[in-house]
Formats: C-alpha cells, sequence, structure tokens
C-alpha cells in the first residue's frame, strides 16, 4: 500500500496539497478526481518525486510510504522525447505492441502505423498511449497517468480503459482524470481532492452511488 500521512508540498513559497493522509491498495487502480487547479496533478509529482521533491522549486513535506522505488509515468504534459515509439519498444515492437494491446487490437495497429514517429510529434491523445504502451511494456510496478485521455477520441477512451482494466490485476495504478465516466469503469479505490484538501476518500460504489459529500470531482 501507498501510505501518506499529513504530506503538503508546493512550489517555493506557494503550499498547494495542504496534509493530505490517505492509503492507496496495492495491484489496484486508484482514481484522483477534483476540478482543475485542485491539487491533482502535484500530488502525482509528489508520488514520482517522493520525499525528496525534484531538485527544482518543487517540494514536498509530511510522511510518504511507496513500497517500490521502480515506476512508470504518463504525464500531462507532452514529452520532449525524440525517440521513436519502436525506438522505445526495441527490436520486437510490432510483437510488443500487439501483446500490450490484445485487448484492442486497433490501438495496436493505430500505432503500429506511427511507431517510426518521434513520440513527441504524435497527435494529441495518441503520444499518451504510446508512453502507456512503454509503460506496460517496462514492467514497472507502480503506474502514475495524469490525465491519459486527454485528446483521445470515443474509441481512443474506450481502448484507455481496457487496458487499464487488464493493468489493475498486474500492476498499481494512480490515474489522475476528470473524466468521470472513464473513472467509474476503471476505478478501485477514489480520491477527491479540492483546493489541495482530501475531500473524500471511498470505494467507487460508495463514491459514485452513494456520495458522502456535496462535491465536484470534474
Amino acid at each position: 500500500m501507498i501510505q501518506a500521512r499529513n504530506l503538503g508540498a508546493g512550489y517555493g513559497p506557494r503550499a498547494v496539497l495542504a496534509k493530505l493522509s490517505f492509503g492507496l491498495p496495492w495491484r489496484r487502480t486508484s482514481v484522483v478526481l477534483g476540478p482543475g487547479g485542485s491539487g491533482k496533478s502535484t500530488l502525482l509529482r509528489a508520488l514520482v518525486n517522493g520525499r525528496s521533491g525534484d531538485g527544482a522549486d518543487f517540494w514536498v513535506r509530511g510522511e510518504l510510504a511507496l513500497p517500490v522505488s521502480a515506476q512508470a509515468v504518463v504525464p500531462q504534459s507532452r514529452p520532449s522525447e525524440h525517440r521513436c515509439l519502436g525506438e522505445l519498444l526495441g527490436d520486437d515492437a510490432r510483437r510488443t505492441l500487439e501483446s500490450v494491446w490484445a485487448c484492442a487490437p486497433a490501438a495496436a495497429a493505430r500505432l503500429d502505423r506511427l511507431r517510426e514517429r518521434p513520440v513527441t510529434l504524435l497527435p494529441e491523445g495518441l503520444w499518451r498511449l504510446a508512453l502507456l504502451t512503454v509503460a506496460v511494456a517496462s514492467r514497472a510496478p507502480l503506474v502514475l497517468l495524469d490525465e491519459p485521455e486527454v485528446g483521445l477520441t470515443g474509441d481512443g477512451v474506450r481502448w484507455l480503459a481496457r487496458r487499464l482494466l487488464m493493468l489493475r490485476a498486474e500492476r498499481t495504478v494512480v490515474l489522475v482524470t476528470q473524466h468521470l465516466p472513464l473513472a467509474r469503469m476503471v476505478a478501485d479505490h477514489v480520491l477527491l481532492i479540492d483546493d489541495g484538501v482530501l475531500v473524500e476518500e471511498a470505494s467507487p460504489r460508495d463514491f459514485f452511488d452513494e456520495p458522502a459529500t456535496s462535491r465536484r470531482a470534474g
């Protein structure tokens, strides 16, 4: 389990997260919801960098226990990755694509057509699926995703949901999103953050069907 106690994080003099305490189950998918600017991406950045911050003006305070250090990240911002997807996946890139996307062969076919293009130049949405492919292929036990559905069409969101549903039995996934239908499809555990404060932590059933609070989830 990923455990946090009185976790705070921010940038320079500005605190974004205010003493969050929570537990994220291992080998499950935890979804972090909240309106724009609520601190969701800052929480993910804290999980990426742990207690050390990132050496810039970003800082993390409080207690944070991560069972492993190996992690794969799909960021919100377009990466500066100039290598092609084929290079990132290695010699047998096509077979890797077919294996990773066995749940959605159309996704494998689409990415295969783009595997010789630099990841940073791929269309919006598809570069996220490309990095998710690399994350799955890496076998990292912890996968962190920051709004991977952005820029995807309806088919793309369905491909993403299928792949995340497969991951839940294999890895620990933390998904930041404002896409409530996607969250409802894949979540095993839900955190709701608003204005840097943990408003609610619940099972999907309790959160979506029997809400305990009046809240803004997206």
